[in-house]
């Protein structure tokens, strides 16, 4: 399977310093909405009148490289919108395949947000963990959000589709999303439930070992 690993994203955030972390970690389910970087910079997104969230990145880049705004939402199908209650966390983790960039951001499932990412090749990932654990890396993983197909640049594209599938899997894309002029971006995120995913870990943790994205998807 081609593409960079989840497993290997969260090698990247294992090494940022504990305490930034666990400051991190503790954040969340706050109402402030946090941010990190693998330098262990925290910041927090901003919403706007209309509940938008921005999602702030410092993402390595030249002066000469150009930015695009990417609007992204989430798709909830019935049986993980009642995975959600108050014990639970909503992260976004957004990967710049070239210069190896990392944030993990939390997120509303109910806000759409928005992120102004330089030109590249990026990887989104989502997941709903429980928030009641000790630390972010022994969390369990309750559900994992993954691109949807033919999505971008098609923003009256409508979730309706996704009724009926026969099987949610066949609308997910692991490719990386390419961001380029031509912007802004929509991104449509699908959580899907993690017991519906073959071999799917169940902590956070245990993505370490992982080498591919989702082995059998």
């Amino acid at each position: 399977m081609e593409g960079i690993a989840v497993g290997k994203c969260i090698h990247l955030l294992s090494r940022i310093e504990d305490k930034a972390l666990d400051r991190f970690w503790k954040d969340t389910s706050s109402g402030k909405y946090p941010i990190i970087d693998l330098q262990g910079n925290m910041s927090y997104s901003l919403s706007d009148q209309d509940g938008l969230l921005f999602v702030r990145n410092d993402f390595t880049a030249s002066i000469y490289e150009e930015y695009e705004f990417v609007f992204g939402s989430l798709f909830l199908p019935d049986t993980v919108q009642e995975l959600l209650s108050e014990d639970k966390v909503l992260l976004l983790m957004v990967y710049r395949k070239k210069t190896q960039n990392l944030l993990l951001s939390e997120l509303d499932a109910d806000t759409r947000y928005m992120i102004d990412l330089p030109h590249g090749l990026y990887f989104f990932f989502a997941f709903i963990l429980d928030a009641g654990a000790e630390d972010l890396l022994d969390s369990k993983i309750y559900a994992v959000g993954l691109p949807c197909k033919e999505n971008l640049n098609h923003p009256e594209l409508e979730n309706s589709y996704l009724e009926y599938p026969v099987d949610i899997l066949e609308f997910v894309d692991l490719a990386p999303v390419d961001i380029k002029g031509g912007g802004p971006f929509y991104l449509n995120l699908i959580m899907i439930d993690a017991e519906k995913i073959p071999d799917c870990p169940t902590l956070f943790s245990e993505f370490l070992q992982e080498d591919e994205v989702l082995p059998s998807l």
